[in-house]
């Protein structure tokens, strides 16, 4: 998927005073796991939450379908692997 491209800090990447085009599939991902459902004002279902997931215990599965069926809004597949507290999302 193209589309612009940002920063480790989430900033805009502007080179030569032009903003970055570019393959954006893993940072799409990781925007809509760390957002929280109504931060993205244009898809306010869109986001996992995944603080929330963290601060508790017994709802790694939850937490899987989740973060599986977000994904899938924005056409990205995933492979998840939860294991000793780690999660692991391969797209």
């Amino acid at each position: 998927m193209k589309g612009i491209l940002l920063s480790n800090d989430f900033d805009l990447i502007i080179e030569n005073r032009q903003i970055q085009i570019g393959e954006n599939k893993e940072q799409c991902a990781e925007l809509i796991i760390g957002s929280e459902k109504g931060e993205i004002k244009e898809y306010p279902q869109l986001g996992v939450g995944l603080s929330k997931y963290i601060k508790s215990s017994g709802r790694e599965n939850e937490m899987i379908r989740e973060v599986k069926l977000q994904l899938s809004l924005d056409n990205i597949d995933s492979k998840i692997d939860y294991k000793n507290g780690l999660i692991n999302i391969d797209i």
